[in-house]
């Protein structure tokens, strides 16, 4: 444990001042508290005072779980960008870079987090201990927490000790590595597509116990009240835990750009965005002063909501509409990057003249991307600058990331061709597992509202039933001496905040399910705007359907 935490650059004595004893001082204090307070407690929250006591438990876990945390986000950051890693190193190395020079350049990448770390401390062991790189390497291999990367380490330190070329090792490499990406990338997915058959089973069972707990007043007698804020409080935390769970095993593979920099698209989204916020606020005063101060309509709650939340599809639309084109020239990117070194490396490494015979090529989306780059280089301003607006420009992370490296390697003396076979091969391969990711987030859409609409039907059938039960109970006008403990009536507001209650949750779960869709396929949170609309219509349509039902079936009019 102390071996770990000293590699995570966090020694025994700092987890014990910053991190173990400020987390059991406060679980000690609460527990106190707790303990001095709780026969006030009890009276006052009932049963939800056992939940605070989950509190100093929780607290106490996180202290003793810190390391394996830390050793678990770093694995996920080595993991999550080995492929850039080797894409990258395999680019320097057709250059005649030095060894150490290049350790020195990954690991000043900081957007490779802990994989620039770990690559730090091999190029620090090599400039201040004088240690050779096949030493550095088994160093790092045997304390480095990602097997991916110390198997690449142990198989580098092997080849460099038997005298193997270097660039002949890291042009292997590329495969195996990417192989060993891929197989982790797949096992993801393969989590993923098991997680919905048990995420289907959760929900289901949740909605068998909501509506045995709508139930349950009306044949026991217990509070309404308690029963409605159990419902709540448990939907709630499963779904969240749900979204937390595929928020950490989905593969962190963005599709947008990550430099920072705000393009034009991110302020034309930003603008629609913020203009539907306003929109949904007209919109939802509007309704409630026609529908409950002037009485002019007479719309139930859950569409007054679904018509509120409607102008939040523009920016979903718009920024699902932008997705579209960037995985489109994802897939062109590939092409574009092989023609252009291939052509470079004809030319004598001109890459100006290979682009303005590329600018005759169609590339799809990005086509005029390309247009614009010959343009800026065309100017001779600034090189550089005109290779990062091209990148960001096209709004796609890989080609933000890759085109980098093509130029680095590029600058440094490499062949073009050279580079562009190894980035073109392994855009090519993520390409295909994104496509793949892609098949198994469509999958999880259409569980996704099948399940909010078998739950909006469970929901709302048990909320009709128990509103006939409570209308024939309060007309039978029968002596509480003897049918006192076994019918159970509530008072008309607590039937009207249990429909509201009903919607509520079914709108938790609309939301929850859209950011669980962009978290599994990588795209903006904002995309799944459009998946709230749509499911929050679902779940209205639903409602008003099972209303219709039980009006047919029950005689009830809720």
């Amino acid at each position: 444990m102390f071996e770990n935490l000293r590699h995570c650059g966090l020694t025994p004595e700092k987890y014990f001042k910053l991190v173990f004893a400020p987390l059991s001082g406060i679980a000690l204090a609460v527990l106190i508290l707790v303990t001095l307070f709780s026969a006030q407690m009890f009276k006052t929250i009932g049963l939800y005072t056992l939940l605070i006591y989950v509190i100093p438990v929780f607290l106490i876990s996180i202290a003793l779980l810190y390391p394996k945390m830390v050793i678990g986000r770093m694995r996920n950051q080595i993991d999550n960008n080995i492929h850039f890693y080797i894409t990258h190193m395999g680019a320097l190395a057709t250059s005649d870079i030095d060894r150490k020079e290049m350790m020195k350049i990954i690991s000043e990448r900081k957007e490779y987090k802990a994989l620039a770390e770990e690559t730090r401390k091999i190029f620090l062991l090599m400039e201040k201990w004088n240690r050779n790189l096949s030493q550095a390497c088994r160093f790092i291999a045997r304390r480095t927490p990602s097997k991916i990367f110390s198997e690449f380490l142990d198989r580098m330190a092997h080849e460099l000790d038997s005298g193997e070329d270097f660039k002949e090792f890291i042009k292997r490499e590329q495969r195996t590595v990417m192989n060993a990406f891929s197989t982790n990338y797949q096992g993801k997915l393969y989590s993923i597509d098991v997680f919905k058959e048990v995420y289907t089973s959760i929900v289901i069972s949740l909605s068998f116990f909501a509506a045995f707990a709508i139930i349950m007043p009306f044949l026991t007698g217990i509070s309404i009240t308690f029963m409605l804020n159990t419902i709540v409080i448990v939907f709630i935390i499963v779904e969240v835990g749900v979204f937390v769970y595929l928020k950490s095993v989905a593969p962190d593979d963005p599709i947008w750009q990550t430099s920072g920099e705000v393009t034009s698209v991110d302020w034309t989204l930003y603008k629609y965005f913020y203009i539907s916020m306003a929109a949904c606020l007209i919109v939802f005063a509007v309704l409630l002063v026609l529908n409950y101060v002037y009485r002019i309509v007479n719309i139930p709650l859950p569409f007054i909501i679904a018509l509120s939340v409607t102008p939040l599809a523009i920016p979903g639309y718009k920024s699902r509409k932008e997705e579209a084109v960037i995985k489109d020239k994802d897939k062109n990117a590939p092409s574009f990057i092989m023609s252009l070194g291939a052509s470079a490396s004809a030319r004598g490494g001109d890459v100006l003249e290979s682009l303005k015979f590329l600018t005759a090529h169609d590339f799809g989306a990005l086509t005029e991307d390309v247009r614009r780059l010959y343009r800026r280089l065309k100017a001779r301003i600034n090189k550089k600058r005109a290779w990062e607006k091209f990148s960001i420009e096209t709004g796609s992370n890989l080609i933000y990331r890759f085109t980098d490296m093509f130029v680095e390697a590029i600058g440094l003396g490499s062949d073009p061709k050279d580079v562009a076979e190894i980035i073109a091969e392994n855009f090519t391969i993520i390409n295909t597992l994104r496509a793949k990711r892609n098949q198994t987030t469509s999958s999880f859409i259409g569980i996704a509202y099948g399940v909010i609409i078998g739950v909006a039907f469970s929901l709302y059938i048990s909320f009709g039933v128990v509103e006939s039960m409570n209308k024939l109970y309060s007309k039978l006008h029968i002596s509480n001496t003897f049918v006192g403990s076994i019918l159970h009536t509530v008072p008309a507001s607590s039937i009207a905040m249990l429909n509201g209650i009903v919607f509520f949750i079914l709108l938790i779960h609309a939301v929850v399910s859209s950011l669980s869709i962009k978290a599994m396929d990588g795209g903006r949170y904002m995309s799944s705007l459009i998946h709230l609309v749509g499911m929050t219509w679902v779940a209205a349509i639903a409602g008003y359907v099972s209303h219709t039902v039980m009006i047919n079936m029950l005689g009830v009019n809720f």
